[in-house]
């Protein structure tokens, strides 16, 4: 029987033997598995029986909804156990109906505990009312009689269960053992065959393969073996019969051989010298040179160098021939396009690459290459010269390093003010959603019908003039990462000098009657126009002139007058009566959170308003300057070109809008917000509106559906809702034919100015911003309405 044949016998036995081993382990190891899961479900069951106990208990003392709540779950749950649990015997099925029965009683025996709730003086549900004591106690105890039986069922089922696990486990033990013996009377059987036909054959081919490499090639194997070991054996000798006849004749050859190799080298001598002749003539012209020199094969490897080659490279002359030319270049890539060049065009001139030294250093050299030829024209190589021009390259180097840095140092110093104003976007909105509800209840308690007490009012005005001041802050700030980051933007227009200082005036004499300041203000010519962004610079007036007033003397003076410059410029001064400022301080003075000494003091500030003045200032092409003697006070100016602009007769005021009549019908205003301070905020507001009706959506989507069916006159939207955003759930509504044409006011504590443009520019008919001040939002709210009216047929299709 041949060897292959009697293996796969074993293999196929062993492999039997090992499945049925291995399945009957599996299966009982299954039984052994389900016998656990078993149990510990039941222990799940018995742990939820301890739970109704303790639920049954506490509604019986404290009588809570919440329990009575508990307990139908806790009851849910355990039948949903009892209907996953398996059944294997009519024992556990039984059992099993008992649970249930048990169940069944305890809920009925509970309900004598769990009365219906009873319902308090506001509407709610509050706890049920108790029921007789001593009912109570019986239920009490009649449901912790039925609970322990279920329990001791549950332990009947354990005990069952580890019976049954117990059997699987010694099916699973004999089934192990009897793998084991049989998997070890097959390895003996194994071993025993390979070693009668195979290790004992391979000793002998061993001594047959000592014995021809010692020479002995009449040394025979004559193994005998009736398998594919024999054959084996028999072309083996075969093999070293064929061995020894070729050595004899090989052995005749080497004479022969000998005498015609005597004769060539005789004639090779003669040839030599004559080539040593003309090499030594070849090699003085090369060493003659100063530049590297080298000779290239058609294969890029080199045939010759001169020592200006070796000094560059620092490797010794018999290494590098027939070594690879690209290998000593910093670019090995480029070195083989040039003298892969060189050989497709014939030469090239002035080749740029750097030779690398085993030092580490580099030679900067620009290559002129040829190729040379035989007496017959075949090309032979390349040769190749190198210019040293290291030095000239390194300062063009420095150059572009130079260039370099200074590039990744902006593209840097963008990116961390890309990060600056994205976190400083995201904190606006973070503080202008608490300080919304903040201001906002604080005016509505200050305006309410009844008015607070003297002591509420002064509590008040500090949260009010505390809030303000804060937003004020956070606004400064954003100005500031806006200008640094450079992404503010601008609206330039002509702008009428004198209704710019007459809402400065307006806004700024509250806080100057207040501590005492006399205000004295030049009327500009009514044609004086500057191209500048009208909002900002009432910002830069309002800064310069708060800071006038902050800073004053008690009973002091604020003037600002105007002077006109030969350079068709005009020049805006506010001057003050305050304590003036020295040369160090004036030098101080347009840095960032610098209030030049004046923290520990009473007036709040940044110390960043005047440098937020001088930077919009110089970004609409203006410029600014002050001049300050101390002890007598400080002059602040700023400086515009004038412009050409149309001459108007007088200053106009926006209409407002008008008041609802008596008897008009009552209009509705739908708010989307998910923050309850800001939407109990504004409903309050519209509750002083007898003519509004108001409506409300948590979210983006209830939003949408809100509008759909009760069609307001006005939806106010918060910008970051839940769902969908306030922009996705506009553009729905604009998208429907059926709410097209209702004005949707975006309210929102992004103050950003690139978020505002963007909410308006997608179709916003507004964009209101946290904290909101009551006149501002119910001038906004009456603009809406008017726009609503003007479309009443679109609102009725």
């Amino acid at each position: 029987m041949k060897l292959r044949s009697q293996l796969n016998a074993v293999l196929l036995v062993v492999s039997l033997v090992s499945a049925l081993a291995v399945g009957a382990t599996l299966l009982f190891s299954r039984g052994l598995d389900n016998a656990t899961r078993d149990m510990e479900a039941v222990q799940d069951l018995i742990a939820s029986s301890n739970q109704l106990r303790q639920i049954g208990v506490e509604t019986a003392l404290f009588h809570e909804l919440r329990a009575q709540d508990q307990w139908a779950r806790k009851i849910a749950s355990m039948r949903a156990q009892i209907d996953r649990m398996p059944v294997s015997t009519p024992v556990e099925h039984a059992q099993l109906i008992s649970i249930r029965r048990k169940l069944d009683l305890m809920q009925i025996i509970y309900t004598q505990l769990a009365p219906a709730p009873a319902l308090g003086a506001d509407g709610r549900q509050g706890a049920g009312s108790r029921s007789d004591p001593s009912v109570e106690a019986r239920s009490v105890a009649s449901l912790l009689v039925v609970t322990q039986e279920v329990i001791d069922i549950g332990h009947r089922l354990i005990q069952g269960n580890r019976e049954e696990g117990a059997r699987a486990l010694r099916k699973l033990q004999w089934s192990v053992l009897l793998l084991i013996v049989s998997m070890g009377a097959m390895a003996v059987f194994v071993w025993r065959m390979v070693s009668r036909n195979i290790l004992q054959p391979l000793r002998v081919f061993e001594e047959g393969t000592s014995q021809v490499a010692a020479g002995n090639y009449a040394f025979r194997l004559k193994l005998g073996q009736p398998n594919e070991v024999g054959a084996l054996a028999e072309a083996f000798d075969a093999m070293t019969d064929r061995v020894e006849k070729t050595m004899k004749a090989t052995a005749d050859q080497r004479e022969t051989l000998s005498n015609t190799v005597l004769q060539k080298t005789l004639e090779l001598s003669s040839a030599k010298d004559r080539a040593e002749s003309a090499a030594q003539y070849a090699r003085s012209l090369i060493e003659a040179s100063l530049d590297p020199l080298v000779t290239i094969n058609a294969a890029g490897q080199i045939t010759d160098v001169n020592s200006a080659s070796v000094l560059a490279t620092g490797v010794p002359r018999d290494q590098l021939v027939g070594t690879d030319f690209s290998d000593y270049f910093t670019e090995p890539e480029k070195a083989r396009l040039g003298y892969r060049q060189v050989f497709s065009e014939g030469m090239v001139r002035d080749y740029p690459l750097a030779i690398r030294h085993t030092s580490g250093r580099t030679m900067d050299v620009l290559y002129n290459a040829a190729v040379y030829t035989d007496e017959n024209g075949k090309v032979l190589g390349v040769f190749a010269a190198a210019r040293d021009v290291t030095a000239r390259l390194l300062l063009d180097q420095i150059v572009l390093d130079n260039t370099a840095q200074l590039t990744d140092a902006m593209a840097l110093a963008k990116k961390a003010s890309l990060a600056k104003s994205n976190f400083l976007s995201s904190m606006s909105h973070e503080l202008r959603t608490p300080l919304n509800a903040i201001l906002g209840f604080a005016q509505l308690i200050e305006s309410g019908a009844t008015p607070p007490t003297a002591v509420q009012q002064r509590s008040l005005d500090h949260i009010l003039k505390g809030g303000w001041y804060l937003l004020e802050l956070i606004n400064e700030i954003l100005d500031l990462s806006q200008i640094e980051g450079g992404t503010i933007q601008f609206a330039l227009e002509p702008v009428k000098l004198a209704n710019v200082i007459l809402e400065s005036r307006a806004m700024i004499e509250p806080q100057a009657q207040s501590r005492g300041i006399a205000l004295k203000f030049e009327q500009p010519d009514v044609a004086h126009s500057v191209n500048v962004d009208s909002t900002r610079l009432k910002q830069i007036l309002i800064n310069l002139l708060s800071n006038a007033v902050k800073y004053n003397r008690p009973g002091g003076s604020v003037s600002v007058d105007f002077t006109l410059h030969a350079a068709q410029g005009i020049r805006i001064s506010v001057r003050d009566t305050g304590l003036g400022m020295t040369e160090q301080q004036l030098a101080q003075l347009f840095q960032s959170f610098n209030r030049l000494g004046k923290e520990a003091g009473l007036e709040e500030g940044t110390g960043i308003g005047l440098v937020v003045a001088k930077r919009l200032v110089e970004m609409m092409g203006g410029t600014i300057g002050v001049q300050s003697i101390v002890g007598v006070g400080s002059v602040f100016w700023i400086e515009f070109d004038l412009i050409d602009a149309p001459l108007e007769d007088s200053l106009q005021v926006a209409p407002q809008p008008p008041l609802a009549a008596q008897g008009r019908p009552v209009r509705s205003l739908l708010y989307v917000e998910d923050n309850a301070a800001n939407l109990e905020l504004v409903e309050q507001l519209i509750a002083r509106r007898e003519d509004l009706l108001f409506l409300s959506a948590p979210d983006g989507t209830i939003g949408i559906e809100c509008a759909l069916l009760h069609l307001p006159d006005v939806i106010l939207m918060d910008i970051n809702l839940p769902c969908i955003s306030g922009l996705d759930a506009m553009k729905t509504l604009r998208a429907n034919p059926i709410t097209s044409h209702i004005p949707i006011i975006a309210i929102s504590a992004n103050a950003m100015p690139r978020e505002i443009e963007h909410a308006r520019a997608a179709g916003f008919f507004d964009y209101l911003t946290k904290p909101i001040k009551i006149k501002d939002f119910m001038d906004v709210l009456d603009r809406a309405m008017l726009s609503s009216q003007a479309r009443p047929d679109e609102a009725t299709t």
